[in-house]
């Protein structure tokens, strides 16, 4: 590529990097670009029968079309990127174009006039400009090209990181990698990489991917395009956003580079301990990523290769939370202590649960192979062929948090494998007709690699926490984590695609199907290996004695084993399509068109005949044949054509249909009843046998005499659908004086298909509280002088229990059903400019949004018991917990050759956000549902008001009513969402966590090579640099899920339910849950991260 060449691909991919709000045309979920327009003549009439010939110069591939007799062409299935020449010509007539470039997903609408004296060849760059308002813009979405992902810092080297330059899109979880489309669950977002599904379609990861790093490189991408309302009728999978991005291809020059990524412990800054409010060092670590890239011909012009190899090995994810006296932020669990337990489970029990110490060559491993072939069979077909494979070992710490700690027999190292093969073949049947055709596979295995062979063990600890650490019970976890007892996960996807376009006149009819199936083995069965759980003051004692306070255990029953409890299942979707493009006259192209969806699951779970006589569910029944009809509309309308005035507008509405998560609709087959049965007991309903002791031996796990076994059974409703959701969206876009470009555009989402999660075994309320809501206590445990002293739970032996009128020979019995409630709007202003060299952009995102259930989690009851409620049981729409109402975001990018060719780049993102939301509960059972810490709370009226009872809670140091009740307010004075609550009952989600702001900078510098055309390339990235500047700055404190353990999502308390007296609610006042730091993974501190590159 030539200097000039160069020059003009780089002013055009950072210009639209900073599109920060670039429309999304039309145009498939798909890995091409396309070139359409008209020809006319210098009369102004259009030209028919002209020859329109499109070549890529770096691969020779030459596109040649007729155009039809109102002069129009349409060319599909092109390369992203470029340079293009498009030619018109008629007998001695021609017209130029060249340096012409292709956003990925894009159709790029170009007219040639013939007929001037002279032949024009003009440069025409892509833009953010020409981008935007291009005729086929619609709907809202971002695209970027290869030099905005190199021009923007990455320390996670993922598409997320570049996904957050659309603004309506927040990275609600940087630590784990979640983004949210305006507000919604970030399991309904999509990834797809070369048209292929890179999605953790099971839905255990909360970040769309099924790795912890992104299965293929980031210097393997070509391009990527972010749809949030995308209205081609060829886009399905969410309801979210799509995060498409296409792969290199080979050319007929042998380009590469070689890489090396690195980072560790001295280029980070210093964590925060929250308990002494001082700095200490992170954990010595070291992070590295090696790899190549390898393109060129095999026949020039004809057959293209382009390979990727990379390698990550990282130690950096370790624990931020040690014991008390640690650098790191202290749990207030003694050395003494932990010491104490590991000689018990030594010398008395016989097994080694390891240490807080982290074994030598512990670290995140991962490989990624990539191998693509491209082939311009004729210059009217095209084929390409992509296969990939990424391997990954992934150190997993649980059990660490403000209120506990885990011992290294907890941990395990979760073993990954993701192969994909994908082909796609393109062909130009007639000048009006074209097709294409994408098949695809997908094999993923995921299965935890344990670090003990033992039942869980839980210690925790009552009483006043140590000065400095967390308020109260902490936890000390080791043995095997009860989730990894059985669970080995694998899919084999299957994926076809077939789309005509057929050109007639001025409308452009796209027609075609598409067909996935997946089938899955899914092991999840939990404490089979039994979970024992030790709780007093000195619970090390009870461990020594061998008398658990709760036990959970799972079994086979008879005649079974644990294998006939594996959901074994395929999830088949079959959809169709029809859209007609309208270009009605020069002004206005609209786009009608609608997909058909139908769900096929030729499976079913083991009927419970038991279970449907008691609860009236058929447990066999699915999805199979639900279908869905979707319509969708998108216009563009352009108000003033004349340059550097332009102005339009877009907009349209649609219906879209989703993905469940996998995991949510394989819990019925999981949990029938029919394979297993869990046997629990506690020192108060079920009481734990005299004769029950602990049992280490985690292959003969000790059933329970005397307790009745039960069975968790998961339903799906008749009505249960696969999520979808109605979205609509309007925009006004401008030119401005100064090259300027403003926009101002509104997205509206209303849900029609939704999930909620109902308990069918909680039996009927024993009674109604003074604000209303159901109570499922006995009347003991209701009682506030007889089984509640203000702590989180019974008095022992006081005769109290939950679900009272539950039925004790089932356990959780839980039904999926459909909701139609949520929604939300996002309001977003923009305004940026692109000048030679350097571009800004700037937008701010207002964000509403409701939705029934979070979804938090892979299993039923989980998803059941993580929210917060007012009754267990209720489909309400609360704001949402992915909502992030409040978002500023800017980029601006800087490039300058000061010596020859050799340029100098600066890349900077700001992003300044909301916190996240969340409820303030009671910390413990409130109604007596089973479930601690997912009750709303009420606020009194006044002080005084005499409406409930306060108590301090045990070791609270309120040793009195007035004390208890003078924190009380104290606290509701503090904190203007409580105060607002006054005499009601707190909404979910009526608080967010504090405001945060970043700033992340790259600098790179080329350098020259050791041959001519060569190339080195260092570059730097400073993630979150304004903590360098002030360790306060850029720090991410939230009120983190489940804080404290129990349920109830994200939420926070400071009052235990303490029974009632005298009609009234008893108020335990205990210590307030105080904020944590996000910084397991560093990202509350700065960080520094440096590439070496030679290019070649």
């Amino acid at each position: 590529m030539s200097s000039k060449d160069w020059s003009g691909f780089s002013r055009t991919a950072l210009s639209v990097a900073v599109a920060i709000v670039a429309a999304a045309p039309a145009f498939a979920q798909n890995t091409t670009s396309a070139v359409a327009g008209r020809i006319i003549g210098a009369d102004g009439k259009p030209v028919a029968g002209a020859t329109v010939s499109i070549v890529h110069r770096e691969s020779g591939s030459v596109n040649n079309i007729t155009t039809d007799g109102e002069g129009r062409y349409s060319v599909r299935g092109l390369r992203v990127g470029g340079p293009y020449t498009v030619t018109a010509s008629k007998g001695s007539e021609k017209e130029s174009r060249d340096g012409i470039y292709l956003a990925l997903a894009e159709s790029l609408n170009l007219d040639l006039t013939l007929g001037g004296n002279v032949l024009s060849q003009v440069v025409v760059t892509g833009s953010a400009v020409a981008s935007k308002f291009d005729s086929a813009s619609q709907g809202a979405g971002t695209s970027l090209g290869r030099k905005e992902l190199d021009a923007y810092a990455s320390i996670q080297r993922n598409l997320q990181d570049y996904a957050r330059l659309d603004p309506r899109l927040a990275q609600t979880d940087k630590e784990r990698g979640e983004i949210s489309a305006m507000g919604q669950n970030t399991r309904f977002n999509s990834i797809t990489i070369d048209g292929v599904s890179t999605n953790d379609t099971f839905g255990l990861e909360a970040n769309n991917l099924p790795t912890a790093k992104q299965p293929i490189s980031i210097d393997a991408i070509q391009a990527v395009q972010v749809n949030l309302s995308n209205y081609d009728v060829t886009q399905k999978g969410y309801t979210g956003a799509n995060i498409n991005a296409v792969t290199k291809s080979g050319t007929n020059e042998y380009k590469g580079s070689v890489y090396y990524v690195y980072r560790d412990d001295s280029m980070a800054g210093q964590r925060y301990n929250r308990g002494t409010q001082g700095y200490f060092q992170p954990a010595t670590f070291k992070e590295d990523t090696k790899g190549f890239t390898l393109g060129g011909p095999i026949i020039k012009d004809k057959l293209f290769f382009f390979a990727n190899y990379e390698e990550l090995k990282s130690t950096r994810a370790t624990p931020s939370f040690g014991p008390v006296g640690s650098a790191l932020t202290n749990v207030g669990i003694t050395p003494a202590q932990i010491d104490a337990a590991i000689k018990v489970a030594k010398d008395k029990w016989g097994i080694d649960v390891g240490s807080t110490e982290i074994p030598a060559g512990v670290e995140l491993k991962v490989k990624d192979y990539l191998l693509k072939l491209d082939w311009n069979i004729t210059d009217k077909q095209r084929a390409n062929l992509r296969y990939a494979k990424t391997e990954q070992g992934d150190p997993t710490f649980a059990g660490f948090s403000s209120t506990s700690l885990s011992l290294n027999s907890y941990w395990w190292s979760q073993k990954k494998s993701i192969e994909t093969v994908v082909g796609q073949w393109f062909s130009d049947w007639t000048d009006n007709f074209s097709t294409e055709v994408k098949v695809s596979s997908r094999k993923y295995d995921s299965v935890p690699e344990n670090a003990a062979n033992l039942p869980q063990i839980q210690l925790t600890w009552t009483g006043a926490a140590p000065a400095g650490t967390a308020s109260g019970d902490r936890s000390l976890f080791f043995g095997t984590e009860n989730s990894r007892h059985f669970n080995i996960l694998r899919t084999d996807t299957k994926d076809a695609y077939f789309a005509g376009n057929w050109v007639k006149d001025d409308h452009e009819i796209k027609f075609g199907a598409d067909y996935s199936s997946n089938d899955t083995y899914n092991a999840f069965l939990q404490n089979t290996k039994g979970t024992y759980t030790f709780r007093g003051a000195d619970p090390v004692a009870l461990f020594q004695a061998g008398k658990p306070s709760t036990y959970v255990v799972q079994l086979p029953l008879t005649g079974k084993t644990l294998e006939d409890g594996v959901a074994l299942w395929k999830l088949n979707n079959i959809g169709l399509f029809v859209q007609d493009t309208w270009t009605v006259n020069d002004k206005l192209n609209l786009t009608v068109g609608a997909r058909v969806d139908q769900v096929d699951i030729p499976d079913a779970p083991l009927f419970n005949q038991a279970a449907k006589t008691k609860f009236g569910y058929d447990n066999s029944k699915t999805m199979d044949g639900a279908s869905l009809f979707q319509p969708r509309f998108g216009f563009n309308y352009t108000l003033n054509a004349k340059a550097k005035e332009k102005q339009q507008l877009r907009g349209g509405f649609g219906l879209f249909q989703g993905a469940a998560a996998n995991v949510w609709l394989s819990n019925p087959f999981s949990n029938t009843g029919m394979a297993t049965a869990n046997l629990n007991c506690n020192t108060t309903n079920p009481l734990c046998p005299a004769s029950l002791l602990f049992n280490a031996d985690a292959n003969n796990p000790t059933s329970i005499t005397g307790v009745p076994p039960a069975a968790n059974i998961d339903f799906l409703d008749p009505g249960l659908r696969q999520p979808s959701v109605w979205k609509m969206n309007l925009a006004f876009d401008a030119e401005l004086p100064y090259s300027l470009v403003a926009g101002a555009e509104v997205v509206l989402t209303k849900t029609k298909d939704g999930i909620n999660y109902r308990n069918l075994n909680l039996g009927t309320p024993t009674g109604t509280g003074p604000d209303g809501r159901e109570l499922y206590y006995n009347a003991a445990g209701l009682d506030g002088t007889k089984c509640w002293n203000g702590g989180p739970a019974f008095i022992s032996g006081c005769g109290g229990s939950n679900r009272a009128n539950r039925d004790t020979a089932w356990g959780n019995v839980i039904v999926a059903e459909r909701t139609s409630k949520g929604g939300g709007q996002a309001l977003t202003l923009s305004l940026g400019q692109n000048n030679t060299g350097w571009n800004w952009s700037t937008a701010y995102t207002y964000t509403t949004a409701k939705e029934v259930s979070p979804l938090t989690s892979s299993t039923s009851f989980s998803n059941y018991a993580n929210r917060a409620v007012f009754n267990p049981n209720e489909d309400v729409a609360s704001k949402s917990s992915y909502l992030i109402q409040n978002r500023f975001s800017g980029a601006v990018n800087w490039s300058k050759a000061f010596i020859s060719q050799y340029k100098t780049t600066v890349g900077l993102v700001y992003e300044g956000r909301s916190g996240k939301p969340y409820s303030w509960t009671f910390k413990n059972d409130m109604n007596g549902d089973g479930i601690n810490g997912n009750d709303l709370m009420y606020i009194p009226k006044a002080p005084g008001s005499g409406e409930v009872i306060f108590r301090g809670a045990p070791n609270s140091g309120l040793n009195n009513a007035a004390a208890a009740e003078a924190r009380f307010w104290e606290i509701v004075a503090a904190n203007p969402d409580l105060d607002a609550a006054r005499g009601s009952v707190i909404g979910r989600n009526s608080a967010k966590s504090k405001f945060a702001n970043t700033f992340d900078l790259r600098l790179s510098q080329e350098v020259p090579g050791l041959f001519a055309g060569h190339k080195g390339v260092i570059t730097m990235d400073f993630l979150n640099i304004g903590n360098m500047l002030n360790k306060s700055w850029g720090r991410i404190d939230e009120i983190p899920f489940t804080l404290g353990g129990g349920n109830g999502g994200n939420r926070r308390g400071f009052v235990n339910f303490a029974g009632m007296q005298g009609g009234k609610y008893v108020y335990g006042v205990t210590g307030l849950d105080d904020y944590e730091t996000r910084q397991n993974k560093g990202e509350s501190q700065w960080a520094v991260q440096v590439t070496a590159k030679y290019e070649f």
